[in-house]
């Protein structure tokens, strides 16, 4: 059954498969690029990383601003849906570790979301975030009440503990290896945790 545009009277063409795909591939490459250089990252390096030309990148965002708020979207989103999983889980302490785990882990990957969100990303953005810290708040206000996480933390200190757990890449020219991010996270959450919580 075709579509039909907004005016009815012609079918709305679906986007080519190639364009889809090609969107698809910007966007992964976009968000590697993001990770590595910040939302200040180079349509050419999006455009390698992305293993396209970088006309494509432009045809398919011709602004630099719809491509970040894009990138963000799909960064916030991920974590919102961890966000909510957390928050159904039927463990509270469960739930908040890997939210927790699931924030470090983004934040550490993507050096965009230590900038200003409202400030680059727009309204839709601003509206993800505040969609996000909404989820995390009850998340950590849940895990308090069944007195698994020490009540001396509030919700606005888990996004710098979160961070701080794989902010650094080397420290005293000692390089990170890969399991120094989840060993840290894994150090910080047992300092959270209640003696009462503990197994």
């Amino acid at each position: 059954m075709p579509s039909w545009n907004a005016t009815g009277d012609t079918p709305a063409k679906a986007p080519r498969a190639d364009a889809r795909r090609n969107a698809e591939l910007v966007l992964a490459g976009a968000r590697r690029a993001v990770a590595t250089h910040g939302l200040d990252a180079s349509y050419h390096e999006i455009a390698r990383l992305a293993g396209v030309g970088v006309g494509t990148v432009y045809r398919r965002f011709p602004q630099r601003d719809e491509l970040m708020e894009a990138v963000l979207l799909d960064i916030l989103d991920e974590l919102i849906q961890e966000a909510e999983r957390a928050l159904e889980h039927p463990d509270p302490w469960e739930g908040f570790t890997g939210l927790f785990a699931g924030l470090a882990l983004r934040t550490g990957e993507n050096a965009g979301l230590s900038g200003s969100l409202d400030e680059r990303g727009g309204p839709r953005v601003a509206a993800r975030r505040r969609r996000l810290l909404d989820l995390l708040h009850r998340t950590t206000e849940r895990a308090q009440r069944a007195g698994a996480l020490r009540d001396d933390v509030g919700p606005q200190d888990i996004p710098y503990l979160a961070r701080a757990a794989t902010s650094a890449g080397c420290v005293l020219d000692l390089p990170a290896g890969p399991e120094q991010p989840r060993r840290a996270i894994t150090v910080i959450l047992d300092g959270l945790r209640t003696r009462g919580g503990r197994a």
